[in-house]
């Protein structure tokens, strides 16, 4: 019995060693060095970072509300350097490039200059049709403001970068918006650069759960139709998503329509032009997310453009010229309720002309926000510049082209053109000389927009759709 004793009083006594032990060596590990500030900045708390965030990532408010950012906090030890690195959160953003958070542990004598990064060379999606294809990414650092101390938060260092795809591996970033119902994502070809050394690691994999199916949170009905002398567009349904908001419309196939819409809530709010797009589900405008849960919307449709077709074309005399000098304005001509004029003007750099356009009396179309010129000589060779297989989208991005002719018929050019907003006017800076001298010339202005002002409201109440079990 009393050797029994002895045993048990052996093992409490080697049991309480070994808590020691195991203590100590914890305890060893924890950082217990000052951060130095004036070198870092230093957060309280990881939310308080992450809130630095919120200006970057318009949606990662939103994000948090409805379940899509996904945490994982996943441990990667990188023993061949005595450090640790952790992925945090991931989630997949406009147009499908990957919003990653992440950290490293500081060392002491750690410097701005020298931390350790981690670099992905490519990813893939799980759960999609296309989860064998690897797509290339480059990847941008996300900072509150330029040239910001590094943050760190416990003795770690934070970053929060963005995972673009390359262009040779998409056409277009838009291509990427398919992958914001995929089931997870795959980092590949991934390595810990710290200092002069690249540390090869695993492969990791991401879950993308959120708490609605394809992050589409909330939806309203809408019966709400716009008569135009070109024909009707009813629009139906509305949907609220994490990557975008979409307005879908009743059996229209012409996607040459555009609309010019602004925010309905928001006073003075800067109008935007959208084009009409397809998907499964039909024909939709597509809108920026919102950045926090909303229960209503409202979108006021300004004007619907109809096509850029338009094309003025006027021959200046020397009797124009001579108005011109004097001080007055030339007509170009009239399309689509709107004026189009030239006049000259004195500058530090020389002269210029002006071409300026105006809507009627009554009313500013929101739509001159969004016209832009561009001489057709500098159009064409921005064209060429560009691949084949890109081309298409950029002439459906297609500006007003000027083009001005001598009494040869050839082209007098033209430098560059710039304009402003209030009043929309475009400054044209030209050979000048060749085009004082070549009367009659002619000014022609092509690809201008046919349009009709209609300022209808679109508004209802979100009603939230059901969480995934």
């Amino acid at each position: 019995m009393k050797k029994l004793n002895f045993y048990k009083i052996i093992g409490i006594f080697v049991s309480f060693s070994l808590f020691l032990i195991i203590f100590n060596q914890i305890k060893s590990g924890e950082p217990n060095f000052k951060v130095d500030e004036s070198l870092f900045e230093v957060y309280e708390s990881a939310n308080q970072w992450e809130d630095s965030m919120n200006e970057m990532i318009p949606q990662l408010q939103l994000a948090r509300e409805i379940g899509a950012l996904n945490s994982s906090d996943r441990l990667i030890p990188i023993l061949a350097n005595d450090r640790d690195l952790v992925i945090h959160d991931v989630m997949v953003i406009n147009f499908g490039a990957v919003y990653i958070t992440y950290s490293f542990s500081l060392k002491e004598n750690d410097q701005p200059s020298n931390l350790p990064t981690f670099h992905i060379g490519s990813l893939r999606f799980d759960g999609t049709s296309d989860a064998d294809q690897s797509f290339l990414v480059s990847q941008q650092e996300v900072s509150s403001q330029p040239e910001k101390q590094p943050a760190v938060i416990n003795h770690r260092i934070y970053r929060a970068e963005i995972l673009y795809p390359n262009s040779e591996e998409a056409d277009f970033i838009e291509e990427f918006a398919r992958f914001s119902d995929a089931d997870s994502v795959i980092f590949e070809n991934v390595y810990a650069q710290i200092e002069d050394e690249k540390i090869k690691l695993e492969n990791q994999e991401v879950a993308l759960e959120g708490d609605f199916s394809n992050n589409i949170y909330a939806k309203a009905d809408l019966n709400e139709t716009i008569h135009t002398d070109e024909g009707d567009f009813t629009f139906t349904h509305f949907e609220a998503g994490l990557n975008a908001n979409k307005l879908y419309l009743k059996d229209n196939d012409d996607l040459h329509t555009r609309f010019v819409m602004t925010n309905a809530t928001e006073e003075g709010f800067y109008p935007f032009e959208r084009v009409l797009l397809k998907d499964e589900k039909g024909t939709y405008v597509a809108l920026e997310p919102f950045r926090t849960l909303q229960e209503t919307f409202s979108y006021k449709v300004n004007e619907v453009v109809f096509n850029k077709d338009g094309l003025i074309s006027k021959k200046i005399t020397n009797e124009d010229w001579e108005a011109i000098q004097n001080g007055k304005k030339v007509s170009l001509g009239d399309y689509s309720g709107l004026t189009y004029t030239v006049h000259a003007q004195s500058s530090g750099d020389g002269n210029q002309l002006i071409i300026r356009i105006n809507g009627n009396k009554d009313h500013s179309p929101k739509l001159l926000n969004q016209i832009y010129m561009e001489s057709s000589q500098a159009y064409e060779e921005r064209l060429g510049s560009i691949p084949e297989e890109e081309r298409e989208f950029y002439e459906q991005q297609k500006p007003v082209l000027l083009e001005i002719k001598d009494k040869n018929k050839s082209d007098i050019l033209i430098y560059q053109t710039s304009s402003t907003e209030s009043p929309k006017e475009f400054r044209i800076d030209l050979d000048y000389e060749h085009f004082s001298s070549s009367f009659p010339a002619v000014i022609t202005l092509s690809y201008l927009p046919n349009f009709e002002t209609v300022d209808v409201v679109l508004k209802g109440s979100l009603q939230l759709n059901e969480k995934i079990d």
